[in-house]
């Protein structure tokens, strides 16, 4: 049996490969209750550094199943991995394994260099991860992070924007983000990481942002 750090999201999360998004997200829910710190299913067989790259990797299963336009594509690359007729889907990840990470440096680490598109070529983006309608919230810049398999930690070290305000920022938990004048400088900064268009993601975040505070008014 494949390690942990091998499986397909599918084996991962112990969902089945055709299962609806119900069953993917109880299958999530049960997986991450029992890698969680406080579990005692699994408290004496990881290490606490285990149990979180478990964890992060568990997330990463389901931002993919659970979009899904991204577990089409995801489904695409494994059955590409063994495309004999009859063979099962569901047998190796999209990416290579990873063990848990290595300590990073607190030098700066550059992220895997990509081009910046221009703004006419921001909405082709690696095959359509850019959204169709435009608009740039938190969760749309989530899972393109994800679908390109960028960490957070990869951000935080080559913006050197905290953490807090990152995972803020994803959230759409506008109430505690810094004032706009500060937030158009940490969505341009991601932007480019993520090979977006900075402008376009700026001005559109902070367009929803405040649509959403006029609402609650």
């Amino acid at each position: 049996m494949r390690s942990l750090a091998e499986q397909s999201y599918y084996e991962l999360l112990e969902a089945p490969i055709e299962g609806t998004p119900q069953q993917i997200e109880r299958a999530y829910r049960i997986a991450r209750a029992t890698y969680a710190p406080s579990s005692t299913a699994t408290y004496s067989l990881f290490s606490s550094d285990e149990s979180a790259s478990i964890l992060r990797r568990i997330e990463e299963a389901y931002a993919v199943l659970s979009d899904a336009r991204l577990r089409r594509e995801y489904d695409a690359r494994l059955r590409r991995v063994d495309p004999r007729p009859g063979a099962p889907t569901a047998i190796a990840p999209a990416a290579p394994a990873r063990s848990a990470p290595p300590a990073r440096p607190t030098a700066e680490v550059p992220l895997r260099p990509r081009p910046e598109p221009s703004r006419d070529e921001s909405a082709e983006l690696d095959g359509g991860l850019a959204p169709e309608n435009g608009v740039f919230d938190g969760d749309v810049l989530r899972r393109i992070r994800v679908s390109l398999g960028i960490e957070l930690e990869e951000i935080v070290a080559t913006t050197k924007i905290n953490e807090h305000h990152l995972r803020s920022i994803e959230a759409n938990r506008y109430e505690v983000l810094p004032p706009p004048v500060y937030l158009r400088g940490f969505l341009r900064q991601i932007a480019k990481c993520l090979s977006l268009d900075p402008g376009a993601v700026a001005d559109s975040y902070t367009a929803r942002m405040r649509e959403s505070s006029a609402k609650l008014r």
